[in-house]
């Protein structure tokens, strides 16, 4: 081919047909850059389906990062929803003060999950000593270990490809749930809810004598606390941060599933 239009250029030289070869040489410069423009076209295609792919990939790798988080939110809500069930239990039956902080939101406590691996039976009306040694034991425990995988979000940003989700929305929305994990489910936060509860275990220990918060040993351990002041303080205190933590987790939990719900719909626009 460019042997052809060598051979023509030539020949217009040759003849001296001035006028025609410039229309040819104009001819053959916009066929260049047909070429061209076409090539980088294939070539843009090519890479913003590329990108496209990955993108999807990203997206869907990231649905799986929150269901793990819901799974783990759904754990650690059930497990201190029991946990502070037990608080109210143990101030009702040494008769302190029950009254919830009107301030704030609680959680439902009326019903437990019967799947429970706590308490799987209905939480008691009356004094029952099984759930007086769990209530006990579950004062100092930890916050229900919410476990959350970062690894699709941290390559996102750390390769750019988060530049890649062109809904804005979407990306709001990302960052949003990801700050409000850091500051309510993570680092000081814990810390917080985590020393309190450490506390409330020296308090018993150093206080009454309950070592370990295992009261299975003794005859009336209800009775030792009963009309205390000292512990109500204690007990509602670390209520107060046990319902702060099943609310943080709830709301983390409504915001991965709008989230989930923008990234199928993002998936969907993008594979269209």
């Amino acid at each position: 081919m460019i042997e052809f239009l060598r051979r023509i250029r030539q020949n217009l030289i040759s003849e001296n047909k001035i006028g025609r070869y410039l229309k040819y040489a104009v001819g053959e410069i916009l066929l260049v850059v047909i070429g061209i423009l076409i090539a980088l076209s294939i070539n843009n295609w090519n890479t913003n389906r590329t990108t496209q792919k990955e993108t999807l990939n990203f997206l869907s790798n990231l649905i799986d990062d929150l269901n793990n988080d819901i799974a783990s939110f759904d754990g650690s809500t059930n497990f201190n929803k029991t946990r502070l069930r037990g608080i109210f239990y143990l101030l009702e039956h040494s008769e302190l003060n029950t009254k919830r902080f009107t301030e704030l939101d609680w959680v439902d406590l009326s019903k437990n999950d019967p799947s429970s691996r706590l308490w799987p039976n209905p939480y008691p009306d009356t004094v029952n000593r099984d759930f007086t040694n769990l209530s006990f034991q579950l004062l100092g425990r930890g916050f229900g270990g919410v476990s959350l995988n970062k690894s699709v979000i941290n390559e996102l940003y750390s390769t750019g490809s988060f530049s890649h989700i062109k809904n804005t929305n979407l990306k709001t929305k990302i960052g949003n749930y990801y700050s409000y994990l850091a500051q309510r489910l993570e680092g000081y936060a814990i810390e917080e809810h985590e020393e309190w509860a450490n506390e409330t275990t020296r308090f018993f220990r150093d206080k009454y004598g309950i070592f370990t918060l295992d009261v299975s040993d003794l005859e009336d351990p209800l009775g030792i606390i009963k009309g205390k002041k000292d512990v109500e303080h204690h007990l509602r205190y670390l209520a107060l941060e046990v319902n702060y933590h099943c609310v943080w987790t709830q709301n983390a939990k409504k915001m991965a599933l709008e989230l989930i719900q923008l990234i199928q719909e993002e998936q969907d626009l993008l594979r269209n």
